[in-house]
């Protein structure tokens, strides 16, 4: 997915006239010298240590500002190339034809010696201590509702819970949480042959031993496999990436991230003894994007690595165990490159097929994708080089993007058509067949007297991803293979159960040749609510004659659900699996709406979502305090989907609601694709100020029965975003100041143009294909003018702000909310504080520990309730 959600950046690159040398500040003054060694001698005004008897406010930290620094954007000058040893930096994708600025324009960027690539630099350090210091006592009075709103998080979740457990070969695969631990621990237990559903759950499942990390077993014969909370407990942070069990049974290899940089360390794992083992490149451990995957013979792994700008480049293999099963020794294991990609706008990823015959390699940047594969039970028989194996699906071309999953000998192939269709169309060819697009054939539907394509990419109906079941046929009269297709339909997630067949299809009133593999019968999964969120759940074996779909909605806590493939349609065969339960919770007591709002082109019905506590709308009087909430970018949908940490807002009157911008994919890929990204990206923001609008009543658009229409005014109007989002957010503030009393920015994309100038910067040529390319004509005009940065309003009065930050995040680097927040002080007034916290043991995601996570969300709800009013 571009799923990814968020940007992808680390650094920033920032010139010094003379030399242009990398992370340093341009500037035209030669009073600072530009060497990291020499900013510690920038003086930092902060905070008084005491503050005045007569004042009653802490004053905040006033940063060192160079109105002389700036970055260059468009063609390099000649100095670039007296760089040291590095390449002078990549302006632009070898695919671009558009012409570079020239000359150069200087973009205003006074803080930039807030970058530092080390995270080590005392200065900056200090400063962002200094920041948190500020927002702590900003908000010391909020402890006692901080800490009211935690115990209320936790009453709503089960503190020792369980995931729903999965089958696969002769094991129940799950994950269990312990009240007070922070991380979960991955469990499975025997599974006796013929069983489609776990047996049931011991009693006293839930009861602690003597050892506080060890419970009860949630099933007999469970053991742990992977423990994660005796793993942390010496750290300040752990993220699992990949975790998969080798085809023997015997070994897990997994991954993980200690510091929250997405950069991960390589293990392997005997099961049944516990000993560990860490893998290494040659001293050096061995560090890659996390991905891992098994041969089918159990005795290599793959993996992908990083190069400089944090994008997975390169496929190796390993062999790890030799012919007999004895574990091969560090020195002597050697890696086979599969595939390396030179080009810096595409980046690598791996996985298996749902049926563990083949692994697929996508090589894939924003506008195209190329996939190669590699059939892992011929790979055991034959004497050439595993990279001679690997077979390309079809090459990439400019705008065709595509994924396959395999499906009995064929490949369903999910594609745009170069373009052609608004959303992907579903394909098929023959696995050893492949060539190119045109040897991709439609997957028609028979079951109606006239054969019609499944899925044509057409406007109606977008399609996301395809799962094949292939359940044993001991009658002899089941389809070839069952799809388990998800997708959206009227602007909600979808699922379709499809039943294929093969047989070649010539029919006259079939304008396109289709293919011999074909659906015989096709079912929508209907539920009782008519907005919901859905998707397809923890399914790990093929041959299993259901699906696990999850389920929930707004006022609906989640739940796990197994639905009969040959049966879909019958509700009373349904299997409920597991419920969420959420102490205390009466879902009669709430309510929730979906309803569109007109944008401001008079044409476009922005979907919006909201959900309430009933007795807070019948108080209707235009002063309910709302928040609202929205991402927008990357075709990400916001989902109408439940949320426990909502319910603490709620209960106290807040109306929670959800915009549905373009740049998302709600209503299919061209509400990204053609409206919400490149020239087009002034949408996204546009449509949030016209929602939030619409709600104080200062819109003369229409939306559907009027529903939200002034319940609240700018006063009682907050807003939030993260990453992406928070340039979202940071966009609309500097549109409408006044129309929001308080905004959340979680890690907040707010320096574009900086950043996005910049190949050096991690990911950054990827993400071109995104936003566009500031050094770029095309491009730059319009991306200044709604960069949150460069577009703050002099002497404006803005929304009080909590800006948040991680150390170590890659994606979003620290200096970006920490130059926003410093920004924000120095050129508007704000009725409320400007606040900055930085995370310095966390990255993009925030809090690993679960326990942190939640307290970090309820300050910031705390902050977000005065803010509003409420408390």
């Amino acid at each position: 997915m571009s799923l990814i959600i968020g940007l992808s950046h680390t650094t920033v690159m920032i010139f010094f006239f003379s030399t242009l040398r990398r992370a340093e500040c341009f500037t035209t003054s030669s009073k600072f010298k530009s060497s990291l060694q020499h900013r510690n001698n920038f003086l930092l005004a902060s905070s008084p240590s005491a503050v005045d008897e007569e004042k009653s406010r802490p004053t905040p930290p006033i940063p060192f500002r160079d109105e002389n620094a700036f970055v260059l954007a468009g063609e390099l000058p000649d100095e670039a190339d007296q760089d040291d040893a590095s390449p002078p930096p990549i302006r632009q994708s070898k695919l671009s034809k558009n012409p570079l600025l020239s000359p150069p324009r200087r973009l205003p960027n006074p803080y930039g010696w807030m970058r530092d690539d080390s995270r080590t630099n005392t200065t900056v350090l200090n400063h962002l201590r200094e920041e948190n210091e500020y927002t702590r006592q900003m908000t010391q009075h909020l402890d006692g509702l901080t800490e009211e709103l935690y115990e209320e998080f936790l009453a709503a979740i089960e503190e020792t819970d369980y995931t729903t457990p999965a089958a696969y070969a002769g094991y129940w695969y799950y994950s269990r949480f312990v009240e007070g631990l922070s991380y979960p621990i991955y469990c499975r237990a025997p599974r006796k042959e013929g069983d489609l559903y776990h047996p049931p759950i011991n009693e006293g499942w839930n009861e602690k031993c003597d050892n506080p990390f060890d419970m009860q077993p949630l099933l007999k014969g469970e053991e742990v496999y992977l423990h994660l909370p005796e793993m942390a407990s010496t750290k300040t942070y752990l993220a699992s990436g990949a975790i998969t069990i080798s085809p023997d049974d015997k070994h897990v290899a997994y991954s993980l991230d200690e510091v929250g940089g997405e950069t991960c360390q390589l293990y392997i794992k005997h099961i049944e003894s516990g000993k560990e083992r860490v893998l290494y490149d040659g001293d050096e451990l061995l560090e890659g994007d996390g991905s891992i995957a098994w041969d089918n013979e159990g005795k290599a792994i793959f993996f992908c690595t990083l190069d400089a700008t944090h994008r997975p480049y390169r496929l190796y293999r390993r062999q790890v165990f030799d012919n007999e099963g004895n574990y091969i020794e560090d020195k002597i294991q050697h890696d086979e490159l599969i595939f390396e990609e030179e080009d810096g706008s595409f980046s690598l990823r791996i996985m298996k097929t749902f049926d563990r015959r083949h692994l697929v390699l996508t090589c894939s940047a924003k506008e195209s994708t190329e996939l190669h594969y590699i059939d892992l039970e011929r790979s055991k028989d034959i004497e050439e080089s595993v990279a001679e194996q690997l077979v390309c699906i079809s090459k990439r071309l400019d705008k065709l993007c595509y994924r396959a999953t395999s499906c009995a000998g064929y490949w369903l192939i999910h594609t745009n058509n170069m373009g052609d269709t608004p959303n992907l169309s579903l394909k098929a060819c023959r696995v050893g067949e492949e060539k190119d697009p045109s040897s991709w054939l439609d997957v028609v539907n028979t079951e109606n007297e006239t054969p019609e394509v499944m899925f044509t990419g057409g406007d109606g109906r977008s399609l996301d991803g395809v799962t094949i079941f292939s359940p044993p046929d001991e009658n002899n009269d089941a389809p070839l293979a069952y799809g388990v297709v998800s997708g959206r339909e009227e602007g909600i997630p979808r699922i379709w159960i499809l039943e294929f067949a093969e047989e070649e299809i010539n029919d006259a009133t079939m304008s396109l040749k289709a293919s011999p593999l074909h659906v015989t019968k096709s079912c929508r999964l209907e539920f009782d609510e008519s907005a919901y969120d859905c998707g397809i759940g923890g399914n790990r074996d093929n041959t299993l004659p259901h699906v696990v779909v999850s389920y929930d909605s707004l006022v609906t806590p989640p739940s796990h659900i197994a639905i009969p493939l040959s049966n879909p349609e019958d509700f009373e065969a349904r299997r409920v699996l597991k419920e969420k339960q959420v102490e205390g919770y009466d879902k009669e007591l709430f309510g929730c709406e979906r309803f569109t709002v007109k944008s401001r082109d008079g044409e476009t019905e922005l979907p919006v979502s909201m959900v309430f506590q009933r007795d807070s709308l019948k108080k209707n009087n235009g002063n309910i305090p709302v928040h609202l909430y929205g991402y927008g970018s990357y075709g990400a949908s916001i989902e109408a989907s439940f949320r426990s940490t909502r319910l603490p807002l709620l209960k106290r009157g807040v109306v929670y609601v959800l915009a549905h911008v373009r740049g998302g994919g709600e209503n299919g890929r061209p509400w990204y694709e053609e409206q919400g990204k490149y020239l087009g990206k002034k949408n996204t923001f546009n449509d949030f100020v016209d929602i939030a609008r619409w709600l104080t009543d200062e819109s003369e658009l229409g939306a559907s029965d009027d529903i939200g229409r002034g319940i609240t005014n700018p006063s009682k109007l907050s807003c939030e975003g993260r990453s992406a989002g928070g340039l979202l957010i940071g966009a609309s503030i500097n549109q409408a100041p006044d129309l929001f009393r308080a905004a959340l920015l979680g890690v907040p994309f707010v320096d574009l143009m900086c950043t996005m100038v910049d190949s050096t910067i991690p990911l950054t040529c990827i993400e071109w294909q995104e936003w566009g390319n500031p050094n770029e004509e095309e491009y730059h005009d319009y991306m200044m003018s709604y960069c949150p940065m460069q577009n703050v309003q002099e002497g404006k009065t803005y929304p009080s702000c909590l800006i948040t930050g991680g150390l170590h995040d890659p994606r979003v680097a620290y200096w970006e909310p920490a130059k926003f927040a410093a920004t924000l002080r120095h050129k508007s007034t704000s009725p409320g504080p400007i606040l900055l916290k930085t995370d310095l043991d966390a990255g993009h995601f925030a809090a690993s520990d679960r326990y942190k996570y939640l307290k970090e969300q309820a300050f910031e709800f705390a902050y977000l309730l005065e803010q509003l009013g409420v408390v």
